[in-house]
């Protein structure tokens, strides 16, 4: 299958000099975790969930109004692209090389499309491999009493986009770069000055995290953990395994069963 098959062709673009404010309300309006950022109307780089998750935690910069905290402070420039007619194994092969989830397309020379993680594993739903072949058993896990910014911290330091909540030996929720990128915009709007540090510390992740958790059986196939991800729109799975939380599995996970099936 070809990568111009599963691409997006739908560019949702925003310009460098806009609030990231506006950067989480698009992603929002759109259902989508990244943006390609123009200068001079030209794609100059791209900004996720994660980028301002970043930005907008900055311990530098918290008592800055969000308003006043823009695109092109927190973009990544680096657009690895690749060409319309590749296969999709190259694409994902890509991706993991990288380090990245998403790809610029080309024909030409001229930008065609974006093609995500979410695109590539839409070539996985008739999968039969078993989930636990590619799953992560070590879990890194918070509780629902962590501060929010230690959780930020967490996911940075970890290189993880996501984190299983638990209680004891309960899964109770889920957290993820988006959860805290909305919380951080609302939260700047609302408390400015010289005392946001404080009221922030106020606030742990039960206060944010997804309390509906989707989980998956190691014995589940990779088809169906595709299709659970995008039906739901989600990025991994909690493994669970006569009531324990024994794994996730991500769509890098899925990734990386595509690059190498």
């Amino acid at each position: 299958m070809k990568v111009i098959e599963l691409a997006n062709k739908n560019l949702i673009t925003i310009d460098a000099n806009s609030p990231v404010r506006n950067a989480v309300k698009l992603m929002n309006k759109h259902n989508i975790s990244r943006l390609l950022v123009t200068k001079n109307k030209e794609i100059v780089g791209i900004v996720t969930f994660k980028d301002l998750a970043r930005r907008l935690g900055h311990e530098k910069e918290r008592s800055i109004s969000d308003a006043h905290v823009y695109v092109s402070s927190c973009y990544s420039k680096k657009l690895v692209t690749i060409k319309a007619n590749a296969d999709i194994k190259e694409a994902a092969k890509l991706m993991l090389k990288n380090d990245i989830s998403s790809l610029i397309v080309i024909d030409n020379e001229k930008i065609v499309g974006i093609i995500t993680k979410t695109d590539l594993i839409k070539a996985l739903i008739q999968d039969k491999r078993k989930v636990r072949e590619f799953m992560h058993r070590k879990v890194t896990t918070v509780a629902p009493t962590t501060r929010i910014l230690e959780a930020r911290k967490i996911l940075i330091n970890k290189k993880i986009s996501r984190l299983p909540v638990v209680r004891g030996n309960e899964l109770v929720g889920m957290l993820c770069y988006s959860d805290i990128s909305n919380f951080l915009q609302k939260f700047r709007q609302r408390a400015e000055g010289k005392h946001w540090n404080e009221k922030l510390r106020q606030y742990t992740v039960q206060d944010i995290m997804s309390k509906n958790v989707i989980t998956i059986s190691p014995e589940d196939t990779l088809s169906k953990a595709a299709k659970i991800m995008l039906e739901h729109d989600i990025s991994g799975l909690p493994v669970i395994e006569n009531g324990s939380l024994v794994g996730i599995i991500t769509k890098k996970d899925l990734l990386r069963a595509l690059a190498y099936s």
